[in-house]
């Protein structure tokens, strides 16, 4: 019972190992064993799955470290690869161009001399101009509609919530009030089997479309494997033909981004590009962002906490990778391993301050108690110091952790004792700004965490 409430600290930066194999009879051994290195990897970087198809054929799945794969999972910015894909599918019923001005449409911003001039393609292509607005959360489509401009449309990349939601106001009065997500699913996912597993919303409203998406492994799988097929989909053209080389395209102030994708690229690490991106994003060198020695036609849809789609059509292949927090985790290394089967570790490797993965944790962690709870903007402001101070708490029993062999007994129960306490303060802090439907589903939420965590323990024994 002591080394479970250690755990528990543990997890929340890093993770624990377990796996199931599942890979095809068919595959060379020397593929086999590159999928395998790739597993390895993934695993002991706080995986929760990675499936891979290669082929018209799922080669390996693996669930990991005491994740479910039929469970849905938080794809976390992942989810913003589907508006690029659904603007597309709008530009094929003949209700949308890319090239349109969005004032067109949004009237209030006809008499604006900036607004007035961004396109639906600068909007996706995450140069608007507009403020992006901070990474995890999302505001409401009319508060993104209110967003401050920052520079000229089409001159800077900015990475954030914002243009999706944006986007999302903008598909809303295209289809005359109907919810955007409706048109996602009779569109992109209807039409591949793909059952949603949740989707959050802002206050309650509006979807989040810059990262609310739950789906399950096989799930996201399907999408990114009617991507590779340019759209098709059982011998069916689901969606426009060229659906590749639109998503695929950067612009000069997007290099590295393409229609709601990140591309492997080749883009100067010093370029102006990576002023404005994601702080976890790690370009790996000059000919080739994601993975310099990988195919130039690499893809990826990629989400907080590492929730990984990659679709690579020299390779026949589209892979998805779902996880937790970690910072040691880095695209190049497990691609080197699952595409040329070398151990590689990165030069761009390092860990960020303390500081910045307490805030990344943070907001994470507030994204999955409202998605559980249903929290207002009010209390996602009265919870996050809350949250921010326990996750400084289990840092520290991390540390405790990695010294704790040499601790002397009496030391260890002292430490167990403080990590006890922090998590009850915790629990009756948040509770206290809860209401009584929210308190029960946050204890529901809370016991799954500590089964899961019960379950991870006692599989790494």
């Amino acid at each position: 019972m002591a080394r479970l409430l250690l755990v528990f600290a543990l997890l929340v930066f890093s993770g624990c190992s377990s796996q199931s194999p599942s890979a095809s009879d068919n595959l060379p051994c020397d593929t086999l064993e590159r999928f395998e290195m790739a597993a390895a990897y993934a695993k002991v970087h706080a995986g929760d799955a990675l499936v891979v198809w290669k082929e018209g054929d799922i080669v390996l799945e693996r669930a990991q470290n005491g994740y479910d794969l039929d469970d849905p999972h938080y794809l976390a910015s992942g989810t913003k690869s589907f508006a690029g894909v659904a603007a597309l599918a709008a530009v094929a019923d003949g209700f949308l161009s890319l090239d349109e001005r969005v004032g067109e449409t949004i009237s209030a911003w006809q008499d604006d001399p900036k607004k007035s001039e961004i396109t639906v393609r600068q909007l996706l292509h995450l140069t608007s101009g507009l403020d992006p607005g901070e990474a995890g959360g999302a505001p409401t489509f009319d508060k993104a509609l209110r967003a401050p401009m920052l520079d000229a449309p089409g001159t800077t990349f900015r990475y954030g919530p914002t243009a999706f939601q944006v986007f999302g106001a903008l598909l809303q009065r295209k289809l005359d009030g109907e919810d955007p997500l409706h048109y996602y699913e009779r569109r992109l996912f209807e039409p591949i089997g793909v059952e949603v597993g949740g989707w959050a919303r802002v206050d309650g409203e509006d979807p989040q479309l810059a990262g609310g998406a739950r789906l399950t492994a096989r799930d996201w799988l399907r999408f990114g494997r009617l991507l590779l097929s340019e759209g098709r989909w059982n011998g069916e053209q689901v969606l426009p033909a060229g659906l590749l080389d639109a998503l695929m395209a950067p612009t000069p102030a997007s290099p590295g981004y393409g229609l709601t994708v990140w591309l492997n690229a080749a883009v100067r690490p010093e370029a102006p590009f990576f002023e404005h991106a994601p702080r976890t994003l790690q370009p790996d060198g000059p000919d080739g962002m994601i993975y310099d020695e990988g195919p130039s036609d690499l893809f990826m849809a990629a989400g907080l906490f590492n929730q990984r789609l990659y679709v690579v059509p020299s390779c026949e292949m589209v892979v998805v990778r779902f996880g937790r927090a970690d910072a040691a985790w880095n695209d190049a290394e497990f691609l080197a391993r699952l595409l040329d089967g070398r151990a590689y570790e990165a030069s761009t490797q390092g860990r960020r301050p303390l500081d910045k993965r307490v805030e990344l944790i943070t907001t994470v962690h507030l994204r999955q108690l409202d998605a559980a709870v249903g929290l207002t903007e009010a209390q996602e402001r009265a919870l996050h110091p809350i949250v921010e101070k326990q996750i400084r708490g289990l840092a520290k029993m991390r540390g405790a952790r990695e010294q704790s062999d040499s601790l002397r007994r009496q030391e260890r129960r002292r430490r167990l004792r403080t990590l006890r306490r922090l998590r009850r303060r915790t629990d009756r802090a948040i509770e206290a700004e809860l209401i009584a439907e929210q308190v029960d589903a946050y204890r529901s939420f809370r016991h799954e965490q500590r089964d899961r965590w019960r379950k991870a323990w006692r599989e790494q024994r």
